[in-house]
């Protein structure tokens, strides 16, 4: 019996860490829908082809997010928080709180960017404010911040600055 006890406790401490390793860590900023827009752009369908010099970021990005919409791609809209928009001119340092949001605005995925100590915290949820980082593994809080750390010419202070649409759009008018 005692055999038995240890391997369910064993299970039941993989089941929580596999629990708390998908749950967003920033929280959801109620309200975040009178932020004023400061970007948009889109995240592209799965079948785009990206011109041969698009930055790593944008190639990965692209790749991460193609899933979205059933591949066709979806609207993307930055918001900030209207406390935080001239520290997002300058990407930062900012103070402590909900920063900004991305939305899918076909999907209704809303990602956030929180600051808390001064560091970025991430989290993804749908627009009744529900969890949904468990849903997709580009949308657990550790991929966002695996990325943001990776891309930190680009993703300054949490906040990434490289639109998609601009440079899709620059090959694509050629």
């Amino acid at each position: 019996m005692k055999h038995c006890y240890s391997f369910y406790l064993i299970l039941s401490l993989a089941f929580v860490s596999t629990q708390s390793a998908s749950e967003s860590i920033a929280s959801y900023p109620e309200g975040w829908e009178n932020w004023p827009i400061v970007k948009e752009t889109v995240s592209l369908p799965s079948n785009t082809i990206l011109p041969s010099d698009t930055t790593l970021f944008i190639q990965e990005t692209v790749d991460a997010y193609s899933w979205i919409n059933n591949g066709e791609g979806s609207p993307l809209t930055i918001r900030v928080n209207p406390d935080k928009l001239e520290q997002y001119k300058t990407h930062g340092p900012y103070t402590d709180g909900p920063t900004a949001v991305g939305v899918s605005e076909v999907q209704g995925i809303i990602w956030v960017t929180e600051h808390f100590g001064g560091l970025p915290i991430y989290g993804s949820y749908n627009r009744e404010g529900q969890d949904i980082s468990g849903m997709h593994p580009t949308l657990e809080a550790e991929f966002c911040q695996r990325c943001h750390d990776t891309y930190k010419d680009v993703c300054i202070n949490g906040t990434c600055a490289e639109p998609v649409l601009s440079i899709y759009q620059s090959d694509s008018s050629n």
